[in-house]
């Protein structure tokens, strides 16, 4: 590559760095080198102080050798000039005195002092037999990359055995995170360590066969990519403590980077200043999902190949905010976008893939989208490291999408399956739309309710009438278009009494046309069930339970059904995602599917009825005089013991959750049975029983998604067998 017009320029303006352009410039370099070809591997600049680039330089054989050239200031370069030894021995160090370069083997690294030996011929086997322990009797080294004064990697094969291994040699300084990440990897089910060496910096684990997860011609493997995402789900999910990355410790790292590229491009000091500034003021606001993190997570660090995926180079692992790792993934792919490696579409495909398959093991982070966009700032001076063609031009780019992005609500930026997302959170867009189509005022900004990536999101709207009294909206949105149904069910579960005048009600729909495929309904006031669950009262259970008797016998057909077969396919997908996670247990989980289809089919047909077909605490407001039933998304034509049975069987796993056995829900299972049977059809209580077990039997893969809930995972199993032999 030759030297750009802004490296030129750059070089040119630094009158104390007189071999800056050389070092910028790869063609240069193999013509003063005499090689065919010179790759830049590492390049690190302090204007007016120093350059080091790290070279691959390859000969006419095809013959690599490595090694560091640096760029001084001429005062600096005569003190280095006087170093004896750097012009003797084996490993002579080669200076170009007119242009105060000097280009340094790495036998001469003055931080990793091991090479010295690891890297001569006649030293290296017996220096490798050393480190890498007995099994190693012929070790043979292959470099693989090398980062002047940080670390060198190589694959180290045994002549003899064929084994191999991996090796890193780190400075002394970064050795303990290299072992503790290695230690680490290894309990998450990666390679095994090998040998840890201190005096020598050295770490060695197993190989592992296989590709790293990057694009090849612009394209790339969804399914892989979403393999990636549940991997590192359940990598969060494990209990591992490691030492703390603070917010601090991110703050400073983006302070730094806009310090260094500032000193780069000075003309853009003040806009890195206020970039800066604005990512730090968000992160201090940003709530911290706490746990492991990778640390330097991206899909290079993927090895995918016949023996599934592994997450490789956990040297920077930490227990810290774990929306980073999400964020780095997809600041990563972004910029190879943004460098032409694949278009928009493939992106796009690629990271709903990474991102639906974290969601299936694990609840997105938070912070993930503020996290996105802090690691895109980390990587702006990425464009001039590699000295990608017009990096000027990309650096600038990557500053206004940067820009753009903290401009707009966090949430609309990582789910393009909800395109109008943003401007239903824009509180000039929301609020102009509610004066105009409900004379409505807008009293604070829209907020984020509930949000499924990909499928769906609730937006609160807090607004203020014409008379001075409040009134709040609930929108809803999904990726699948404009949903009709729900709200013509909720104004014909109204229109058949459950309006709120008597006991029980669901919320009513406003009327408010718009382009963001969204419906609007009243939020209705009083406290969700789920929060009165450890409340000594059971009255609201039984208020609850004459709710859904009264919902069964309301009237309301919907034109939806669901059968008991689409019951068991439910069960049988959410038991086979388990059986993938712990396939220790995969007799019993499919044991419990083939029991629970024989319970179905021996069971007589019964009569159809309106059910909620998600009927559970979460979806239950009790207020003074009213029981409000929500989230009428999934309303069908059904049998009626699905809700009664789903409903027992949530209070059950609360009660697993919190104290260790399901006993502690019977008061209130009582409870809501005694209410329903006041108003609801008869049902045979062994038909409940099949669908509470059913239902219990799903929260085994559902415990496996959430911190709190994989204590109950075993738990679980146990009574579902249980409950399945008893009936």
């Amino acid at each position: 590559m030759s030297l750009q017009p802004s490296s030129f320029e750059l070089a040119r303006d630094d009158e104390s760095l007189r071999g800056l352009q050389l070092l910028l410039d790869e063609a240069a370099l193999a013509r003063q080198l005499g090689a065919a070809k010179v790759t830049r591997t590492y390049l690190r600049y302090k204007p007016g102080v120093s350059c080091v680039a790290g070279l691959c330089v390859t000969d006419a054989r095809g013959e690599k050798r490595w090694l560091c050239a640096k760029a001084y200031p001429e005062d600096r370069f005569l003190e280095i000039k006087g170093r004896k030894h750097w012009r003797s021995g084996l490993w002579p160090v080669a200076l170009l005195d007119d242009i105060c370069v000097a280009f340094i083997p790495p036998q001469r690294d003055r931080k990793l002092k091991t090479l010295a030996k690891l890297l001569d011929p006649d030293k290296s086997a017996k220096v490798l037999t050393k480190i890498m322990g007995p099994s190693f009797t012929a070790p043979k080294l292959n470099i693989l990359r090398y980062k002047p004064n940080r670390r060198l990697v190589a694959q180290v094969v045994d002549r003899v055995s064929g084994q191999q291994a991996i090796l890193k040699i780190q400075s002394p300084g970064a050795f303990d995170a290299a072992k503790r990440g290695a230690e680490a990897a290894m309990v998450l089910g990666g390679p095994k360590v090998i040998a840890t060496d201190p005096k020598r910096g050295a770490v060695a684990c197993d190989w592992i066969p296989g590709a790293a997860l990057c694009l090849t011609n612009g394209r790339a493997d969804p399914a892989l990519y979403r393999r990636a995402g549940q991997l590192l789900a359940k990598h969060h999910l494990t209990s591992l403590k490691l030492p703390e990355l603070p917010r601090s410790s991110e703050i400073r790292a983006l302070k730094d980077v806009t310090a260094d590229l500032s000193k780069i491009l000075p003309h853009h000091a003040s806009r890195l200043s206020v970039l800066a500034w604005k990512l730090t003021k968000a992160l201090l606001k940003q709530p911290t999902t706490s746990g492991l993190i990778h640390g330097d997570f991206s899909a290079d660090q993927i090895v995918h190949g016949a023996n599934g995926i592994s997450i490789i180079d956990w040297d920077r692992a930490a227990t810290g905010d774990q929306g980073r790792d999400i964020g780095s993934f997809l600041a990563r792919l972004d910029m190879q976008e943004l460098a032409g490696l694949c278009d928009g579409n493939t992106a796009k495909v690629l990271r709903e893939a990474f991102l639906e398959g974290y969601q299936e093991q694990h609840p997105l982070p938070a912070s993930y989208p503020l996290q996105h966009i802090c690691h895109l700032a980390l990587l702006l001076t990425e464009p001039f490291r590699t000295q990608t063609l017009g990096w000027q031009g990309q650096v600038c780019a990557l500053m206004n999408e940067i820009e753009a992005r903290l401009a707009k609500p966090l949430i609309s930026l990582t789910d393009p399956a909800l395109p109008h997302l943003a401007d239903a959170l824009d509180r000039g867009a929301a609020g102009a739309l509610l004066k105009q189509q409900a004379g409505l005022i807008l009293t604070s900004p829209p907020t984020l309710y509930r949000h499924k990536l990909g499928k769906r999101a609730m937006v609160r709207y807090e607004c203020q009438t014409g008379d001075d009294t409040t009134q709040t909206l609930l929108g809803k949105t999904r990726g699948a278009g404009r949903d009709v149904k729900a709200p013509a069910l909720h104004t014909a579960f109204r229109a058949a009494g459950l309006d709120g005048r008597g006991p029980v009600g669901v919320p009513r729909v406003i009327d408010l046309p718009n382009d963001w495929n969204m419906w609007f309904m009243e939020e209705v006031p009083g406290t969700c069930l789920r929060d009165l669950q450890d409340d000594p009262q059971t009255d609201p259970f039984v208020r609850t339970g004459a709710a859904l008797g009264h919902l069964h016998g309301c009237g309301v057909l919907p034109t939806r059904r669901w059968t008991q077969a689409q019951e068991l396919d439910v069960l049988t997908a959410a038991l086979g995602k388990a059986s993938e996670a712990m396939p220790r247990w995969q007799p019993r989980l499919q044991a419990l599917v083939t029991q629970a289809e024989v319970l179905l089919d021996a069971l007589p047909d019964q009569d159809l009825t309106c059910i909620h077909r998600d009927f559970y605490p979460d979806q239950v407001i009790v207020d003074v005089d009213q029981v409000w039933v929500v989230d009428l998304d999934l309303v069908a034509l059904g049998d009626p013991a699905i809700d009664v049975g789903n409903f027992l069987a949530h209070l059950a796993e609360y009660a697993m959750r919190t104290t260790g056995s399901s006993d502690a829900s019977q008061r209130l299972e009582a409870a809501f049975l005694r209410g329903y049977q006041s108003t609801g059809p008869d049902l045979c209580q062994h038909r409940i029983r099949v669908f509470r077990t059913i239902s219990l039997l799903r929260h085994i893969h559902i415990s496996r998604r959430f911190k709190d809930r994989k204590h109950t995972t075993k738990l679980l199993l146990d009574e579902g067998e249980a409950l399945l032999a008893q009936l």
